[in-house]
Parts: structure tokens; C-alpha cells; sequence
């Protein structure tokens, strides 16, 4: 390693931690204000709250990593711009493109960890700090659970459900099986159905079958196209059992998507959101290719801030490009691939344009 590398990361590291520390201290602040008002009401121990804590941490690190990033970026290749340092460091014949490859490569294995960590490690603990809160501290009972690529419900101790597709909206299902047990736990009952949803104030069973199992052996059948069932439930009832791909590792994710490809139904939103926790982590890239041309734009002593006002506005850019193309997978209008990647591309090609121009 260079001496001149040594020098460039030992100047942005020494920011780089300093500002995602106190990006994370503040984000945790306003999470345990918010949240330690509802906990209280529980009184729950405080190794509880710990544990919850602990737990949203490593999405509130892959979360705020982008932005300490490119304002470290900015801070240290405007500070050497500022101190004529960059034009030291060309008089001597080294390049912008060597002072910035070493953070260039950081930024890539930052994202290549988080590509990895995206898919396992954060999702799964996020996961944990939701189970922590609903079940441990506040005492709610779960009713629903995932498992072996199904959604399955306990409606109470005879009635038994089983749910291929819980959508967003929480107002209609599709593969609906439901078992209803007898007094010695037998099956006398049981319907199967396309879809179930939310109309009226009332749930209605759509294109289904209705067994009875009587018992002589013998088995009354009822098909129908549309049946209305009594359940003592609301649609936000259900908001803890829909299928969130945030909380899901990559390879859950990607084996539910193939059970509902095999059995049928449509898996385009998962698909996306599948691409898309693939593709966000390498923002990471981004924000140092973007930052370093914008903190070199100008090197006057309005030119840092400058630079950080354009580049946070890139930033927020992202996010809204980002959020935009993964709605119009969602919808199908773009192919998932092109969905979760498209913001990544466009940043790459403004970035690499900017970068290509800086006077090297």
C-alpha cells in the first residue's frame, strides 16, 4: 500500500466513523424517544429493551452507511481541495483517479458485504426486534405464522387456517384452505377456495369448494363461486402475518416466490423486491462516485457546501428514482431485473460522466 493510499483513508476513515456514529446515535435517539413512551406503558425489563434495540441496529448501519459515505466523501476530498492539497498531490503526477481508487475499492466491498448481509443477517434480526416489541414487551399474541412457505392462522381452537398470498392491502387472500376440528381434533369439515376478501364489512370466499365428512364415511360436497364467512376478524387483524420481503433473507424470499410460481399465482411483486434487496446495497458505490466530483466542483470556500447541498439532493434523487421504478415492478409495468436496478444505473452513468470530467 502507497503512501499516498495510507494518507487518503486514514483521512476518511477517521470521518467516515465519526459521522456514521453520530448519524446512528441521533437516528437511535428519535427511535428510543418514540418508542420508550409505548414501552413504558408495559413495563417491560430492560434487557428487553436492549435486545430490541440491538437488534434494529444493523438495518439502522446498513440504512445510514450511504449518507456517512458521501458526506465523508465530501468533507475529505473538499477539505484536500480546499487546502491545495489535490494540487499537490498533481503537481507530483498522481492523478485524481489514483486518490480516489482506494475509496472507490472501500465502497465496493461495503457493498458486496452488504449485497451479502441484505440477504441474511439483517433482515432476520429485524425480524427479531419486531417479535421482541409485539410479543415480549407489549404482549401481543401471534396468530399467525409463516412457515414452509405458507401463512398459517389459528382462528381459535377448532378453526384452522392456511393462505398462499396475504396482499398488502390486507383485504384479500388467495389459496385459502380452512379446517375446521371436531371435539376429538378429527376433520368433519373443510373449505378450499381461490380467494377470500374483505367487501361490506364482511368476508366472502370466492370459487371454492365446501366439504362436510360425515360420518358414515361418506363426503357432502358444495361448490360454489361465492360464500360469505363469519370471522371475527378485521383486515388490520392481519398485518402482522402479510409476507414482508424486508424482514425475509434472500433465500426464504426466493423459495416462497418459486412456491407461488409453481402453484400458480402471481409472484411479480416478491420477484422485484427480491432484485431489489440485490441491487440497493451497491448505493453505497454511488454516493463515493458521486461525491468526489461534486466535492472537487469548486474549490473555494463556498464550494464544500455546495457540494453537499447537490449531493444530498443526488441522494434524495436515488431514493425517489429507487422507489418509483420498484412501484412500476410492483405493477409489472418494468421487468424486475430493470425495476430494482435502474436507479443504480442511472446513478453509475451520471456518476462516471462527472467523475470522467474531473481535470485529472
Amino acid at each position: 500500500m502507497s503512501l499516498t493510499t495510507r494518507y487518503i483513508l486514514k483521512e476518511y476513515f477517521k470521518i467516515f466513523f465519526v459521522t456514521l456514529g453520530a448519524l446512528i446515535l441521533v437516528y437511535l435517539s428519535i427511535e428510543f424517544v418514540e418508542k420508550i413512551r409505548k414501552f413504558h406503558a408495559h413495563h417491560p425489563p430492560i434487557i428487553l429493551v436492549l435486545q430490541y434495540f440491538a437488534n434494529r441496529l444493523p438495518k439502522f448501519i446498513f440504512d445510514l452507511t450511504p449518507l456517512a459515505l458521501l458526506i465523508s466523501t465530501l468533507i475529505t476530498f473538499g477539505g484536500l481541495s480546499k487546502n491545495n492539497e489535490i494540487t499537490a498531490f498533481k503537481s507530483s503526477g498522481i492523478t485524481i483517479l489514483t486518490l480516489a481508487r482506494p475509496l472507490l475499492v472501500f465502497a465496493f466491498v461495503v457493498s458486496v458485504l452488504f449485497y451479502f448481509l441484505n440477504g441474511s443477517l439483517i433482515p432476520s434480526s429485524y425480524e427479531r426486534s419486531k417479535i421482541i416489541r409485539a410479543e415480549k414487551i407489549e404482549g401481543r399474541k401471534r396468530f399467525g405464522n409463516f412457515a414452509q412457505n405458507r401463512i398459517w392462522l389459528r382462528l381459535d381452537n377448532r378453526t384452522i387456517f392456511n393462505i398462499q398470498v396475504v396482499n398488502p392491502d390486507k383485504k384479500t387472500m388467495q389459496g385459502v384452505h380452512i379446517y375446521f376440528l371436531g371435539e376429538d381434533y378429527t376433520l368433519p369439515e373443510e373449505i378450499e377456495a381461490e380467494g377470500l376478501a374483505y367487501e361490506d364489512g364482511g368476508w366472502i370466499l370466492s370459487t371454492g369448494v365446501h366439504r362436510k365428512f360425515q360420518a358414515d364415511g361418506s363426503i357432502q360436497v358444495n361448490i360454489f363461486d361465492r360464500e360469505t364467512i363469519d370471522l371475527n376478524k378485521e383486515p388490520e387483524d392481519f398485518q402482522q402475518i402479510v409476507v414482508k420481503s424486508s424482514e425475509m433473507t434472500a433465500s426464504k424470499l426466493r423459495s416462497y416466490i418459486n412456491q407461488l410460481t409453481a402453484d400458480g399465482f402471481d409472484a411479480t411483486r416478491y420477484q422485484v423486491d427480491l432484485r431489489a434487496k440485490e441491487a440497493f446495497p451497491f448505493v453505497n458505490f454511488m454516493m463515493i462516485l458521486l461525491g468526489i466530483p461534486f466535492a472537487l466542483k469548486d474549490n473555494r470556500s463556498a464550494g464544500l457546501a455546495r457540494g453537499i447541498s447537490i449531493s444530498l439532493g443526488v441522494a434524495f434523487f436515488y431514493w425517489l428514482v429507487f422507489s418509483i421504478t420498484v412501484s412500476l415492478g410492483h405493477i409489472g409495468a418494468l421487468p424486475p431485473w430493470l425495476a430494482a436496478w435502474s436507479a443504480n444505473i442511472l446513478l453509475l452513468t451520471i456518476g462516471s460522466y462527472l467523475f470522467l470530467n474531473i481535470r485529472q
